[in-house]
């Protein structure tokens, strides 16, 4: 059985974009989904703020991240077309990109699906591109969605 991530971000037209290109790729006889939200800098807190749990209710990042709009769209997605989907929430650290790599690492994926926003030349050289990280980075293939594809 083939397994593949599928990183999303809170934006749930770019999640259910990427997640539908994911589903005309993967056989759901033989394909397994992660769905995983990657956590920047203070989000963790303030996810749990959002969600006003009580500070004695604990929840993981793997809870936190299914409760994120993109995630939920992504997984009924990838559900609706007959593939098994699981949630997982990963702690990004100093690079994004980096994350999603070690995540994929771990999970031992066979592909990892990103999504490409559009930035200018000058816009990814100040901010860096995560999607350009995870293709430098990666040990296994990486399915790009382009930017307005759908």
């Amino acid at each position: 059985m083939d397994t593949f991530l599928v990183p999303v971000t809170s934006h749930p037209g770019w999640a259910r974009d990427v997640a539908t290109a994911a589903t005309e790729i993967e056989s759901p006889e033989d394909a397994e989904g992660i769905v995983a939200h990657v956590f920047e800098d203070g989000e963790v807190e303030s996810t749990r703020s959002n969600l006003e749990l009580p500070a004695d209710e604990t929840a993981t990042l793997d809870e936190l991240a299914a409760r994120k709009s993109g995630v939920s769209t992504t997984v009924a997605e990838l559900e609706d077309a007959g593939i098994d989907a699981r949630v997982r929430g990963v702690r990004a650290g100093d690079e994004p990109g980096d994350a999603i790599v070690s995540a994929a690492e771990r999970a031992g994926v066979d592909r990892i699906y990103l999504y490409s926003r559009k930035r200018s030349p000058a816009g990814k050289a100040v901010f860096g591109s995560t999607v350009q990280r995870v293709l430098l980075s990666a040990s296994c293939p990486v399915v790009v969605l382009p930017y307005g594809a759908r």
